[in-house]
């Protein structure tokens, strides 16, 4: 080869590796450009090739053709990357058919963020999933409430009480009692008469849930404690070998109101009317059905009314439980039919007076004597043992139930298992008035109650029966002597008259009240069976004063001092004074 073409040679390589220089030079620049997603510059490039020329390396045709050359290999290197790009998965969760948008204003992207974020929250609110410790929607519905109450109580009984006094609501619960044998030295239940009961350490606690199922629609449960089923009391012992307490079920309503002036309720309920503590227990609930009503009459003046049915109790189904279908009891189901009317007037801001009349028909509550029985055969049962209370206490006129054929084989001497009946029905007219106002800035309160048996006549209870069959067994004046008893005597009329002094409900620290009373029930004026068991520790025929203080030491939270001093109106002496000191709190 010679020198010519050599040289010719090595010019042509040398051009050949300055274009894939340049060629690759112009690819990395532009693939490091288009990393960096800004448009491409080939002037440094371009200004290279220019030098070469203007050095005399290369000619400007060979320039000229170094950079078309270039260029072509640069876009060639741009489609080639570009493809491999587009083959990798988008770090953005994009898909086929989704649109990018490459810049979205700041305003833009603030209007979407506030409209998600009222949308999220709306949610939330409504569903309750982001409130803290915010609970489901159905619980909003639903509300709580409670008491807890501790007493330390004391029986205070008279050393000159007789100490002969049947118990006959136990001789009922435990009968029949044989009363042939009280000549033979057994003794039926007796009443504690004379020995005092000190420092009784007692509670009383009650959890209620009320919920709103619908808007014209409540329903509400409440458990109590309680030493037994009363119906009068939800107070429960402590001690007894530090056993557990029970918890009954002492509500249970329904109330539908259609109208804001009205309201129905069924089931166990709280009292439903405007009443004192004298004719029920401020405990007592009532099973059945009631309406009320309170509609205004003018800006001064409202009405209310109060009509309802409930039963007291049903005859057993299967009693007797040894008699035949033929022989079994007949329905005598004994209920309370009740109405009471009143108005209230609002003489001022610090001034009220409420007053209503109110009439309470106890239907069929007077036992009947049953047909001859013949308890020798062999026989448990009588034709009118259903007709015994289901429950009392003491001071109600009492007859015995059966009417017991004697033993042919012993007319003198058989054994005569008895129940005792009421008396009397009670059928009772009631007037209750409570006047409130303030003395300076606090407030006062005077109540006031009537109430009288229009069922009673005394001689039904002498004369009902022949062979003095139905006589009363108790409300016996004493006698001259401790076997002798004197004439029969009872009343129908009670009345109560109290005034408060203070807040009558110390729901706050440093709220108070001072309250003096006087009671006074005949025996047969109410039922004893539903009477405020603290007073003469229950039932009828008792009279006396009643002192209480209250005294808040915290929200919800009061002592309560209480004295009851009474004694019996009728027969022989049975005065007992009760002493409470407690501590309450309700949540």
């Amino acid at each position: 080869m010679s020198s010519r073409n050599a040289q010719r040679a090595g010019a042509r390589f040398k051009r050949r590796a300055l274009c894939a220089s340049i060629a690759t030079l112009l690819a990395v620049t532009s693939l490091s450009t288009l990393a960096q997603d800004a448009a491409p510059s080939p002037n440094a490039t371009i200004n290279l090739i220019r030098l070469m020329v203007k050095k005399g390396l290369i000619s400007q045709s060979d320039a000229d053709g170094l950079i078309s050359q270039a260029n072509a290999e640069a876009v060639q290197a741009q489609r080639t990357a570009a493809t491999a790009q587009a083959a990798k998965p988008p770090v953005d969760g994009a898909q086929p058919g989704d649109v990018r948008v490459t810049y979205v204003p700041q305003s833009v992207r603030n209007e979407i963020r506030e409209q998600v974020k009222q949308e999220v929250v709306a949610q939330a609110k409504s569903e309750h999933w982001a409130t803290p410790n915010a609970l489901p929607e159905w619980l909003d519905r639903i509300s709580w409430s409670g008491d807890i109450r501790v007493r330390d109580e004391s029986w205070l009984y008279s050393r000159s009480n007789s100490p002969y006094f049947i118990d006959y609501a136990t001789l009922n619960r435990n009968g029949p009692f044989d009363i042939n044998q009280i000549a033979q030295g057994v003794n039926p239940p007796l009443l504690n008469s004379q020995q005092n009961r000190m420092s009784i350490l007692d509670m009383q606690a009650h959890l209620a849930m009320t919920a709103k199922v619908a808007d014209t629609v409540t329903a509400g449960v409440r458990i109590g404690t309680g030493n037994d089923n009363s119906p009068v009391s939800t107070t429960q012992a402590l001690g007894g070998g530090l056993v557990k307490k029970d918890l009954w079920l002492d509500r249970a309503w329904i109330q539908w109101q259609p109208y804001s002036w009205g309201s129905l309720t069924a089931g166990r309920m709280a009292n439903p009317f405007f009443a004192t503590d004298l004719i029920y227990s401020p405990e007592l609930n009532f099973d059945g059905v009631a309406g009320k009503f309170n509609v205004p009459i003018d800006g001064d003046f409202e009405s209310f009314a109060t009509a309802g049915l409930f039963p007291i109790q049903y005859t057993g189904n299967n009693s007797p439980t040894q008699a035949f279908g033929y022989d079994k009891n007949h329905s005598d189901n004994r209920w309370l039919s009740a109405l009471q009317l009143g108005a209230t007037w609002h003489i001022d801001e610090d001034m009220k007076w409420s007053a209503a009349v109110a009439y309470y028909f106890f239907e069929g509550m007077r036992g009947k004597l049953s047909e001859p029985c013949p308890i020798y055969t062999g026989i448990n049962y009588c034709s009118t043992d259903d007709d015994a209370p289901a429950y009392m206490l003491k001071g109600n006129t009492l007859f015995l139930l059966r009417d017991i054929v004697p033993d042919p084989a012993s007319p003198s001497n058989y054994a005569q298992p008895q129940f005792v009946g009421l008396s009397y029905d009670y059928h009772l007219a009631n007037v209750t008035s409570t006047f409130d106002f303030k003395i300076g800035q606090t407030p006062a309160r005077i109540q006031a109650d009537y109430v009288r048996n229009m069922a009673y006549h005394a001689k039904d209870a002498l004369t009902r029966y022949a062979n003095g069959l139905g006589t009363p067994v108790n409300n016996y004046e004493s006698g001259t002597t401790a076997t002798e008893t004197g004439p029969y005597k009872s009343g129908p009329v009670g009345w109560l008259v109290r005034g408060i002094l203070g807040n009558p409900n110390p729901m706050a620290a440093n709220d108070w009240n001072v309250t003096f009373g006087y009671k006074y029930l005949q025996p047969d004026a109410v039922l004893d069976g539903l009477t405020d068991v603290n007073f003469h520790l229950g039932g009828t025929n008792a009279k006396g004063f009643i002192f209480t203080a209250d005294y808040g030491i915290a929200t919800r939270t009061w002592l309560s001092a209480r004295y009851f001093n009474a004694k019996q109106v009728y027969g022989p002496p049975l005065s007992i004074d009760v002493v409470q000191l407690e501590i309450n709190t309700k949540f």
